[in-house]
């Protein structure tokens, strides 16, 4: 979505067309719904417009799974900016309906004031839950105020309601965007951002920062042999022992399919190999049964390859070199810790034999 913040009229009469709009034609405001006839009247997705006006042109309704189709198909990209976009557009579209308040209640002076007052404070609100507490406030004036403001309100209530839904939707997404669904840990699009933060605090101040990759041993054969629900039962066990083992700053995520990172800030590698054998120890005891037959199937065991942010280094280097020493323990027994240093040792062992 690209609108620019020195345009708040042209914002306004978008948002008042996107209310007129989806009222006429019975579409729930919901925050993709909001989007996508944001995006139509705006004009720049030139795709989602062709198809809205072919639609409109044939006559054809605009069921809320018709509206779903077009939110998946042409903005379903980067959702994080979208929650960002639409929290922004919210906040200008409600600022609108204030002041249009303002200009057409007729009101004693002193709650005039009030509402004026709160208008300011709008302006200056960061987030939907102070605009929420702005209208919450509003409602509690309004109810001390003659019979002549008490459509005001029921606009304001009405606001409220609105808002509320819009916030708890917002939240929802945000969850869905940052958290791994299975496992409950950060996904990989958060990890990537982390790394980011903790490569750039370690150029600029020298945090310096420690890897670990995880990856279940024989994965495969769980799924192959026992179906895809007791592979993810693994899954979820070990989401559950990092969450459980890991304190503070430390910032497990899983990296995909049954590789699992963590990140840990101001831990040596010795420290970080520590934390890692700890971990596979708390994982290794868990036994998988079957709870229909109550056949044992064997306990779950990793592999896990650490790495220490060094000078030269870059956010993909250090993790690559984590992910080495990962394979470094599968080529010698699995079920076992390896660090960079194995690295350098292993390097030596071979070259002396070559």
């Amino acid at each position: 979505m690209t609108t620019s913040d020195d345009s708040p009229r042209i914002v306004a009469d978008i948002a008042r067309n996107v209310i007129l709009k989806t009222a006429e034609r019975s579409i729930p405001l919901t925050s993709e719904n909001y989007r996508v006839w944001f995006e139509y009247f705006l004009g720049t997705n030139q795709k989602l417009k062709a198809s809205i006006d072919e639609m409109i042109a044939s006559g054809n309704s605009f069921s809320q799974e018709i509206n779903e189709r077009l939110y998946t198909e042409y903005l379903i990209g980067d959702k994080k900016e979208i929650l960002q976009e639409v929290q922004k557009e919210t906040r200008k579209l409600f600022q609108n309906i204030f002041q249009t308040t303002l200009s057409t209640s007729d009101l004693t002076s002193n709650y005039s004031a009030k509402m004026k007052s709160y208008s300011n404070k709008l302006d200056k609100a960061k987030d939907l839950t102070q605009i929420r507490n702005f209208i919450l406030d509003i409602i509690k004036d309004t109810n001390n105020v003659a019979e002549s403001s008490r459509q005001l309100n029921q606009q304001i209530e009405e606001a409220t309601s609105q808002i509320e839904n819009l916030s708890k939707k917002l939240e929802e997404a945000e969850k869905e965007i940052l958290l791994d669904a299975l496992t409950g840990l950060n996904n990989r699009k958060v990890f990537d951002r982390k790394i980011k933060e903790f490569f750039e605090k370690y150029n600029k101040k020298e945090l310096f920062f420690s890897v670990i990759m995880l990856d279940i041993d024989f994965f495969k054969k769980f799924n192959d042999q026992h179906g895809h629900h007791i592979g993810d039962e693994v899954l979820s066990i070990v989401g559950s022992i990092l969450k459980k083992n890991l304190k503070g700053k430390d910032f497990p995520a899983r990296y995909g399919g049954e590789e699992f990172i963590v990140l840990l800030p101001n831990t040596t590698l010795e420290n970080a190999c520590i934390v890692a054998d700890q971990i596979r120890q708390e994982i290794s005891k868990k036994r998988l049964k079957i709870k229909k037959t109550g056949q044992n199937i064997g306990n779950i065991t990793v592999s896990m390859g650490v790495s220490r942010i060094r000078e030269k280094d870059t956010a993909v280097s250090v993790v690559e070199r984590a992910d080495a020493a990962l394979y470094l323990a599968k080529d010698t027994g699995r079920n076992n810790v390896k660090s960079e240093k194995n690295l350098k040792s292993a390097k030596i062992q071979v070259e002396s034999v070559a």
